[in-house]
């Protein structure tokens, strides 16, 4: 949902349509009167600290926290050479690099400086047979020989052109452009359209935005498979013609434009989904490949069967309490059901993967939360549950955006015999790298630093690249043996360029008010004195699918730890985060209690926080707010509406205020449709109950937030304006949900200043 990583991975929007001139100006007058006319203050520029020291604008400039060091990272499908992004020799802009693990030789294989088309390093794939990498520009896709270092146009596509790769011979290169499936031949160059229906309603091979969103690596993530003998090609197909549209309104161009996302809000109309399969060099027609009576989603992961004889993919019902492994037979056409899961409450489907085929194509790998946990599964072609191989208290990581290679979280070996993977298994506040033995079950840690690793396996199974990262240590990056062992430090990030306070940050568990176990952390300033009294920021996100609390270094999480840490305990305040019921990492018991209802779980739990704060001879409990971002934003003003009398004020930024405005796949993952569940959403709901508010919110919006959507925020402002409640409004133009830059220098600068006006002593 909200974490919005799709700045991290890139992403894909359809093609924007636009409004005929009069409904424009309509739209815009609408929007600016609504908008500026009940900021209160946003114009003024946001008062430095009375502390001084540094401010949000020197966070924010790139490379100030962390650095640069290696990313993008590959192995080639043969022997042990890892490609990966990285400054040159002398610094500057990222050059392509690739490292031999068996040798230990490195070298630039790539330096798209003085080169055509603005190639984009980051986009690098290698061929199957390691011997190519496919690049993309601004215009074009590229064909980069890794031996000779020889760079030829494959095809002009344009800038549209997304979801490219290799096809298992490694003789063609697909991608989709203008939502139509294509592939060109690299031998001479001749290309062939696949589909012909594409539009910006019509997606072939490509994912819309809320698939993206919700069940994606955001990734601009291909949504077609090739058979390994390269003869079928198995796409999806999404119709998102009843898909209602949903505007943004750029207004940077003379007049002011309006573009359209396909967005469908809770119990409304979803992308039709259904599946294809053609050869495409028999030029027959496609076939349709049938789907169970109840499926409502595909997952856009699909795996073929060593031997090309069947297709594997995952549909899901739209009460996400069914979710079925399916395998299709291009001989015969037919469609079974391999493995069927079931949950009362919710599956998180977001969370699995397209199953891993042992070399000996018999037998299969596969992941579920069955159990209560996610957990490794051994499984016959048939569907027969051979052994559960991993089990306990504790989860294998599978969330694609903390994956080195999103949709792969489970490596085995070309042999079959070991399984690598990260995992909880040590404790929920880190992601430490594990080895399987397949045959006699063993499993062994071979990551050793304390905090958050991510592992890929090389292409011969001989190597690993391990990323890790803590709260003291930006990201390290390291190539380690089969067995753990550290061969080569490849890179690390530098760390800040900014000489940071020394604060101090703890964690620790507190008791929610049932008992249960609630992981927390605090952040002291500089300085920080016992016999003094400090007001607190509780920075909160308190939803589900996400980990705020966790032993990361904080520019790798999407909420901007490190710079909020800074800003707020230089401005004289505690920074106090807490994970409540809900939330990712201690398995599906630990996130069912919001089961059909937003805000009271969460709530209670930060409520317990709260109270050991004022436990606390050091806190004020006169002073305690809080700030929160996406579900951070409801919560907060959540708690202001139904915990008045605990919190002095809070920041929300471009947070939810009625959930029948946000998309269905995840709003209905947890709360039904409104049909179904109209009590749920009707307890959630903010709008109508703003004038019970007490206190004055700082709310923050991007303007061109296609996520959560600015109707959100002006929706709320405007019954606080009817109910004569002060606030103050701080819109961001042009910005989307994720913040960054000018717009996210505005938003934290506006934040520290709120607080000091607000609690400052």
């Amino acid at each position: 949902m909200f974490a919005n990583r799709l700045r991290i991975y890139g992403s894909q929007r359809p093609p924007g349509t636009f409004l005929r001139p009069s409904a424009m100006f309509l739209s815009v007058a609408v929007i600016v009167s609504m908008l500026f006319a009940c900021i209160a203050g946003c114009g003024k520029k946001a008062p430095v600290p009375a502390t001084g020291g540094i401010t949000a604008r020197e966070l924010v400039e790139p490379g100030a926290l962390a650095g640069p060091g290696p990313s993008i990272l590959g192995w080639s499908p043969r022997g042990a050479v890892l490609a990966y992004a990285a400054p040159g020799e002398g610094g500057g802009a990222d050059v392509l690099w690739t490292y031999d693990a068996s040798t230990g030789e490195r070298s630039v294989l790539f330096d798209p400086a003085g080169q055509p088309d603005n190639i984009d390093v980051s986009s690098a794939q290698w061929s199957p047979a390691g011997d190519a990498m496919l690049l993309a520009g601004d215009t074009s896709l590229w064909l980069l020989q890794t031996e000779s270092g020889e760079l030829r146009r494959l095809v002009e596509a344009g800038a549209s052109a997304t979801a490219m790769m290799f096809d298992p011979s490694g003789t063609r290169v697909s991608y989709v452009q203008r939502n139509d499936l294509h592939y060109v031949d690299i031998a001479d160059g001749r290309m062939r359209r696949v589909t012909a229906d594409g539009s910006d309603a019509v997606f072939n091979g490509c994912l819309d935005w809320v698939y993206n969103e919700e069940l994606a690596t955001r990734a601009a993530q291909p949504g077609y498979a090739w058979s390994p003998d390269g003869r079928w090609l198995l796409y999806m197909r999404l119709d998102d013609s009843g898909v209602q549209n949903d505007p943004v309104t750029d207004y940077r161009t003379v007049p002011p434009t309006v573009s359209y996302t396909r967005y469908p809000t809770a119990g409304s109309p979803n992308p039709a989904v259904s599946m294809h399969a053609l050869a495409p060099d028999a030029g027959a027609q496609a076939l349709d490949i049938p789907l169970p009576p109840d499926a409502e989603y595909v997952l856009p992961f699909y795996a073929w069967t060593p031997d090309s004889g069947e297709a594997f993919f995952i549909t899901v019902s739209r009460d996400h309490r069914t979710l079925r492994l399916n395998a299709w037979s291009p001989a015969g056409g037919a469609v079974r059901t391999v493995i069927e899961e079931t949950d009362p409450h919710w599956i998180n489907e977001s969370y699995y993967a397209a199953p891993s085929f042992l070399p000996d194509g018999r037998r299969f790998l596969w992941l579920s939360e069955r159990d209560g946990f996610m957990h490794l599964y051994l499984y016959s072609l048939q569907g027969e549950e051979l052994a559960q191989l991993t089990q306990g208290d504790w989860l294998i990581e599978t969330t694609a955006f903390n994956l080195l290679t999103p949709g792969r979280p489970v490596h085995v070996d070309p042999q079959g015999s070991h399984a690598y993977f990260t995992a909880t298994a040590d404790g929920p506040l880190e992601r430490q790298a594990y080895r399987l033995d397949l045959a006699g079950g063993g499993l062994e840690r071979i990551s050793t630093q304390a905090g958050f690793h991510a592992v890929a396996l090389s292409g011969d199974g001989e190597y690993l690249v391990d990323q890790f990262s803590n709260v003291d240590t930006p990201p390290v990056t390291a190539i380690l043996d089969a067995q753990g062992r550290e061969v080569e430090e490849l890179g690390r990030c530098a760390g800040p360029s900014l000489e940071l306070p020394r604060v101090s940050r703890e964690f620790l568990t507190v008791q929610a008010h049932d008992g249960t176990e609630l992981h927390a952390q605090m952040v002291k300033p500089e300085g920080f004195d016992p016999d003094r009294k400090y007001g607190v920021v509780v920075h909160w996100y308190g939803g589900p699918a996400l980990q705020l609390v966790s032993n990361r270094y904080g520019t790798t999480n999407i909420f901007n730890h490190i710079e909020r840490d800074v800003l707020y305990t230089q401005a004289g305040f505690i920074v106090w985060r807490l994970d409540s019921r809900g939330s990712f990492g201690r398995g599906h018991a630990f996130e069912v209690p919001i089961c059909g209802q937003f805000g009271p779980a969460a709530l209670d739990d930060q409520l317990a926080g709260v109270e050991y704060l004022k436990t606390l001879p050091y806190v004020d409990p006169e002073r305690i707010g809080t700030d929160g971002k996406s579900f951070g934003g409801f919560l907060t003003l959540y708690a202001l509406i139904h915990a008045p009398e605990v919190f002095r004020c809070g920041v929300a930024g471009s947070g939810p205020t009625d959930w029948s405005y946000y998309d269905t796949i995840y709003t209905e993952r947890y709360m039904g449709t409104p049909v179904e569940n109209p009590a749920g959403y009707a307890a959630a709901e903010l709008v109508s109950r703003a004038s019970g508010i007490g206190a004055e919110p700082l709310i923050i919006h991007g303007l061109a937030d296609t996520n959560v959507h600015l109707q959100n925020s002006v929706n709320f402002i405007q019954a606080l304006e009817r109910a004569d409640k002060p606030f103050s409004f701080v819109p961001l133009p042009n910005e989307d949900h994720h913040y960054e830059g000018d717009g996210l220098a505005t938003a934290l600068s506006h934040s520290v200043a709120y607080f000091l006006r607000q609690m400052g002593e």
